[in-house]
């Protein structure tokens, strides 16, 4: 299966590239968030076309066995966008279409239940919105604390629960690391979130409080 892909790019069609790598041209479909990031980039042919790095979400099954291959600018909006994918009537296809905003917008979106924004995505009718806020209303803290430019690096997956020490720990590298947020600030979101709710047992609990206290 393929993870990422880095090469230059040989052609920019509406809603793709081709990404020459090793001599070998793949087509990458590309949400309309990454064709506005990669907008600046040049197609051709020798050094004059630009490189670029992509993260890559292979798509195959039985009844489709033509891969497609979606590409991401980066990690976190790759996990979004697994996300989006598990929601009943999603498929990969219409979950990468529907990513016209920012991935921080989208999730703050689904977080406060604002099936009105959602319904104005591409491809997102009224019962695909619904069906978004019921099965990942509760999972989309972390992206929603995603601030723009944020560095693009894995997003380590955290485990169920920790103590108070390594929650906080482990949250403020996800805040500094991956979404993007200064030192101080995300110490500071961390210790007004545990003091507001001290029985905060997991990272994902903890993303939530943090996210609810930005919103008042």
């Amino acid at each position: 299966m393929i993870a990422t892909l880095s090469g230059r790019v040989r052609k920019k069609l509406e809603d793709r590239v081709v990404l020459e790598c090793g001599g070998v041209g793949y087509e990458v479909f590309l949400p309309p968030i990454a064709i506005k990031q990669l907008e600046h980039l040049t197609a051709g042919h020798g050094d004059k076309a630009s490189e670029l790095e992509l993260v890559i979400y292979y798509h195959a099954t039985r009844d489709q066995p033509r891969p497609v291959l979606i590409g991401f600018t980066s990690d976190l909006d790759k996990e979004f966008f697994e996300k989006l994918v598990t929601v009943k009537d999603v498929g990969p296809m219409v979950a990468a279409r529907a990513l016209a905003a920012p991935v921080a917008e989208v999730a703050a979106a689904i977080a406060r239940q604002d099936e009105k924004y959602l319904r104005a995505l591409p491809g997102i009718g009224p019962q695909k919105a619904k069906n978004i806020v019921a099965q990942l209303q509760a999972k989309v803290a972390k992206f929603a604390l995603a601030r723009p430019g944020a560095p693009a690096e894995p997003v380590a997956a955290a485990p169920a629960s920790a103590d108070t020490d390594g929650l906080r720990e482990l949250v403020w590298e996800v805040l500094v690391k991956q979404l993007g947020h200064r030192p101080s600030e995300a110490s500071q979101l961390i210790t007004d979130a545990l003091r507001r709710r001290p029985s905060i047992a997991t990272p994902e609990e903890l993303f939530d409080e943090i996210y609810r206290g930005q919103k008042v």
